[in-house]
């Protein structure tokens, strides 16, 4: 029964992904083997490739999700991101995302039985100055040789609100 569950409620978030909301350029998630991400070998880094970015004019919001267990071992998860132009030239970034509210009290996302599912935009105002395929790496670079509980992480590229931006200044 909760395969079932848990089935359905992967099928539906799915489903909300296909359907990427306006200005999303690229969306795509990765799941962890045995809900574990390592830290110093094997699966270490996520990398999401063939980002195709056609308008170099714009700017972009790189946003991150994590979907883990109420079990996990870690209160935020700690990555180095690396943006990989088609030309071959690589931008780093460190990256924080707390999992737990700022009293440490409950979960900083959105809970749903034993899934806790988050989202942070971890860069804003991007720019993507070649045309092209681009790759994201995400390295883990959390405090225990294992992370275990997070299910999975995703990648999600949106163009900016910089109309929305500058109105609220």
């Amino acid at each position: 029964m909760k395969k079932i569950l848990l089935t359905l409620i992967f099928a539906a978030t799915a489903l909300c992904f296909i359907g990427c909301g306006k200005g999303d350029v690229y969306m795509q998630r990765q799941s962890f083997d045995n809900y574990t991400w390592q830290r110093l070998e094997g699966n270490n880094s996520v990398v999401f490739d063939n980002i195709n970015i056609e308008d170099t004019s714009g700017v972009y919001d790189i946003y991150v999700s994590l979907r883990h267990t109420p079990y996990i071992n870690e209160k935020a998860i700690k990555f180095l991101m690396q943006i990989t132009t088609p030309d071959g030239i690589t931008r780093e970034s460190v990256h924080t995302i707390n999992l737990m509210d700022r009293f440490k009290e409950k979960w900083a996302g959105d809970a749903m039985g034993d899934l806790i599912d988050i989202e942070e935009v971890c860069r804003n105002f991007v720019s993507f100055p070649v045309k092209g395929n681009y790759k994201i790496t995400l390295t883990n670079l959390g405090t225990y040789v294992q992370t275990v509980g997070i299910m999975d992480i995703g990648l999600r590229i949106k163009k900016s609100d910089i109309e929305g931006y500058k109105n609220a200044e």
